[in-house]
């Protein structure tokens, strides 16, 4: 809860990951990927509900044992937002944050900034970025946001943006694929068609700039932590996780 406002956080997940097949039930650390991300998500100061929203009976066999709630959502959906919209319509909220199932060290601090810039009732939509490291700029992988002096994205990119032409040292900023939403605005998401722009990118959140819908972006100095969309990520995060937790 924030500002009187009740916070759902959604973990949207599918088992048919394309790069990495069932991906969400990784467990080498004993715990499903999905799950991590979970108990990250669940130390936000401000959430009221937690809950991971999946297309299969093996996702939700695969949390039950740790205790958080599953919701099945259709195998239709193309993107994350909309199985967070479906889950939005079961569940009461008036704050709704997707927080990527495949982030499992997802950074509470990093949820939390987002949820407090929706505390601004003009804000529609709001997510984050991080300082874009060297040599990222040219890597398609990773997203890039400008934003404008308000703190608005002006536009999202897999582009290096913006050019430096001048080699003025410009800060360039990396997306990172965490939002919180207003109920009506998720709702009219997923409701307008894909984009010309949406689609050339393959980035979802362009619909909304094309819309006429602003974004905030929250910006933080710490970097943030890397997701797992192949078999050479996860196997690092496993070996991070062994690492910080030895066995006894």
């Amino acid at each position: 809860m924030i500002a009187g406002q009740r916070v759902l956080i959604v973990l949207p997940v599918r088992l048919g990951s394309t790069r990495l097949p069932k991906k969400a039930i990784l467990n080498k650390t004993g715990k499903p990927l999905v799950v991590h991300a979970a108990e990250m998500a669940a130390q936000s100061n401000h959430v009221d509900q937690v809950v991971v929203a999946g297309d299969h009976d093996e996702i939700k066999q695969a949390v039950a044992p740790f205790g958080f709630e599953y919701i099945n959502t259709g195998t239709h959906h193309t993107s994350g937002s909309s199985r967070c919209a479906e889950v939005m319509e079961r569940v009461e909220a008036d704050i709704v944050v997707n927080v990527q199932g495949d982030e499992p060290e997802v950074e509470p601090a990093h949820i939390d900034a987002v949820i407090e810039a929706m505390t601004n009732a003009e804000v529609k939509c709001s997510t984050l970025a991080c300082p874009l490291a060297l040599g990222q700029q040219d890597n398609p992988n990773v997203v890039k946001v400008a934003m404008a002096c308000d703190g608005t994205a002006m536009y999202f990119s897999r582009s290096p943006i913006p050019y430096d032409r001048d080699n003025t040292r410009i800060n360039r900023w990396r997306h990172v694929g965490l939002y919180a939403y207003r109920p009506d605005t998720l709702r009219q998401f997923c409701q307008w068609p894909q984009t010309p722009m949406e689609q050339a990118e393959q980035l979802e959140q362009l619909r909304l700039l094309e819309n006429g819908v602003q974004i905030r972006v929250v910006t933080h100095q710490d970097p943030s932590p890397p997701g797992v969309d192949t078999l050479e990520q996860y196997e690092s995060f496993v070996e991070r996780w062994l690492r910080d937790h030895p066995p006894c």
